[in-house]
């Protein structure tokens, strides 16, 4: 049976601009459709629906990028800037946006590299169809045994406490909408909905949920700007934040979460075209996601002030009605979508652990309800895990996105000659800045 796996002349047809420093022909591997069967063998309708959800370009990438980084922190940024400050809060979300940005590139990097090592040693996982590489198998192949075990425990817990909160957060949220039903209630109903998730074989086919994530993010950050705005600060209004150093950090930490997605990249970089050109992705969501944060942070801060800090959900501080109600409803849907982005490596990971990861997808999709199951159990057993998780984010997020990445680039790479994907500077500058 012919595949476009062994098609030499796909990335021609659907990629003809690679990256620069990354040979023509290295991600010949990317399939379009997962699944034994080809694109010639499936109905029209099929065919025409999975040329419709389904992607890899660098389009796709940015909705991808931009889904996971912003969501439910929409809504607690204004509760940040009363802890921060106007001035902190600007600066220290550009700085830690920024940082993410670069260690982002550092990942990016390091996976090229491996899936052109996997090539170049005719690895039966360059052509796995089932194959998708992780976090840690990076650290593993690049540096050694010890850096997986840690990026395992790293991953595994953000991971985890990522994908918990989408459940709370959204029954925190559905709670404002009706109080009748119980916070857990609302957990188990939206967590049993989530689940369904594991139904998408990976990343690759969320086209049309990343665009519903982008389109309900961009509604919910621009309701609370004009509602802010159109309801003009009272003549007491109170901007003295920071009002203690202990205030301070706890905002400093929120805001380092904020863009601590970067446990799930390896995944969305594995699945495009051109899996090299994820840092281009994430620039470009990088611009947007200040557009939808700063405005929005601004906006409530000015005026509601030291309100803010007593309303940790911002929806607490608009007052009922239809557009504020369609807006919880939006991000109820984008916290699908998160749950799903956040909760999909652990997926692989799950497989691998089972070895199940090379068996067909219906297989695997069941065996991963499980562990829907249990985090959906953490959600209702925990409904106040969201501090739990707070202490287990500043942990994995500062390493996950911040320093594996530094020690990891540092440690892989000797010189310039040997590397796939070409530094933006010279790689002496980048190990001192990673040091």
């Amino acid at each position: 049976m012919t595949s476009i796996w062994n098609d030499p002349n796909r990335n021609n047809n659907n990629n003809s601009k690679q990256t620069e420093g990354v040979p023509e022909d290295e991600y010949a591997y990317r399939l379009e459709i997962e699944g034994p069967e080809s694109p010639s063998n499936q109905s029209k309708i099929s065919a025409a629906w999975n040329s419709v959800s389904s992607g890899g370009t660098v389009f796709d990438g940015f909705l991808l990028a931009a889904s996971s980084e912003v969501g439910q922190s929409i809504l607690t940024l204004p509760n940040v800037f009363s802890q921060v400050g106007f001035t902190a809060g600007l600066v220290l979300e550009f700085g830690f946006a920024t940082m993410a940005l670069y260690t982002n590139f550092l990942l990016v990097s390091m996976h090229a590299q491996h899936r052109h090592n996997l090539k170049a040693t005719d690895d039966p996982k360059h052509r796995d169809p089932y194959h998708i590489v992780s976090y840690h198998e990076i650290m593993d192949a690049l540096v050694g045994p010890w850096l997986k075990q840690v990026s395992i425990v790293v991953v595994f817990f953000a991971l985890l406490g990522l994908s918990t909160v989408q459940i709370i957060a959204t029954a925190s949220n559905c709670y404002l909408l009706d109080s009748s039903i119980s916070k857990r209630s609302w957990a188990l109903l939206w967590g049993s909905l989530f689940s369904l998730v594991a139904f998408v074989p990976n990343f690759r086919h969320y086209r049309m949920l990343s665009i519903l994530g982008i389109l309900t993010t961009t509604y919910t950050a621009w309701y609370m700007v004009f509602s802010s705005l159109a309801d003009e600060p009272d003549q007491d209004v109170v901007h003295n934040a920071p009002e203690n150093i202990e205030g301070f950090f706890t905002g400093f930490v929120q805001l380092l979460f904020i863009f601590g997605g970067h446990t799930s990249n390896i995944e969305v970089a594995d699945v495009m075209d051109d899996p090299a050109s994820y840092d281009r992705s994430y620039f470009w969501s990088y611009l947007y996601v200040f557009t939808l944060t700063m405005p929005n942070a601004v906006a409530a801060y000015y005026t509601y002030g030291q309100d803010c800090l007593y309303n940790a959900n911002s929806f607490s501080l608009f007052p009922s009605s239809p557009y504020r109600n369609f807006g919880i409803i939006m991000m109820s849907l984008h916290q699908a979508v998160a749950f799903g982005l956040f909760a999909g490596p652990l997926f692989h990971m799950w497989e691998k652990l089972i070895q199940i990861h090379d068996k067909p997808f219906k297989i695997r999709a069941f065996a991963r309800l499980p562990l829907c199951a249990f985090m959906l159990l953490l959600a209702i057993a925990f409904p106040f895990f969201g501090a739990i998780n707070a202490m287990l984010g500043a942990f994995t997020t500062s390493f996950g996105t911040y320093i594996i990445p530094c020690i990891g680039y540092n440690l892989a790479f000797k010189s310039e000659e040997d590397m796939v994907k070409k530094p933006f500077m010279s790689l002496h500058w980048i190990k001192r800045i990673n040091w």
